[in-house]
């Protein structure tokens, strides 16, 4: 669930990541009064099984939401769960709707069972993976603007609102505060994204992650907003 939105005296408009129909709305009637307990379970960062039914408005109707996975210590902890909200919110600007993303929902799946046993590194992995499943992918292995191969163990000036890194050649003359980011880092995330960073790279990631997801944010008229 991305997000959950007031509709009338007691119905609610739900967002929805979806493992086959992608990102969608579904109205969910009397989903806040309390008899909709019995078939109506809608608690941010579990996976739901939910019952969903086409209508002729651009609206699904939920019939049933019932929590399939549930992570519980997640929504023990302050940091964790900000984490979260923030994964949720890039999802929710980022994908199109009804646009199966199976590779996103496993991701953001993923991220939250991350979240949940304590390892928060794990959203800068889900931010690059939504950047690739939408073809926004930051390129880490060369230079984002002329293809130039980056020598491993090379450390790099990265941009997220330039595509990510960038010589020594293109960086000249052009006013883009970028971090440089050690070379090591860089080759373990071009290996994989979920690769665990050491402590003092992170911010430097996290910075460029949410630098280019807002900056493609901006460019689609989406809002990061809660």
């Amino acid at each position: 669930m991305l997000r959950v939105s007031p509709y009338g005296d007691a119905d609610a408009v739900v967002q929805l990541l979806t493992e086959k129909g992608g990102a969608l709305a579904a109205l969910a009637k009397r989903a806040r009064a309390s008899t909709a307990k019995r078939t109506l379970i809608l608690e941010p960062f579990h996976t739901l099984a939910v019952e969903l039914s086409s209508t002729s408005g651009e609206l699904s109707l939920l019939r049933t939401a019932t929590i399939a996975t549930a992570r519980t210590a997640l929504l023990e902890d302050g940091t964790r769960l900000e984490l979260a909200g923030v994964a949720t919110r890039w999802a929710r600007a980022l994908l199109p709707p009804k646009v199966p993303e199976p590779e996103v929902f496993a991701g953001l799946e993923r991220l939250l069972d991350e979240l949940a046993v304590g390892r928060p590194q794990a959203v800068l992995a889900f931010g690059l993976l939504l950047l690739d499943a939408l073809g926004y992918g930051l390129e880490l292995s060369g230079c984002a603007r002329c293809a130039r191969a980056r020598p491993a163990g090379r450390a790099a000036f990265v941009s997220g609102v330039g595509g990510g890194v960038l010589c020594e050649s293109c960086r000249r003359g052009v006013t883009i505060d970028a971090p440089l980011i050690s070379g090591s880092a860089l080759d373990a995330l071009t290996e994989d994204r979920w690769a665990e960073l050491a402590v003092d790279e992170r911010p430097l990631v996290d910075r460029v992650v949410r630098e280019a997801i807002d900056h493609r944010a901006r460019a689609v008229g989406a809002r990061l907003v809660p």
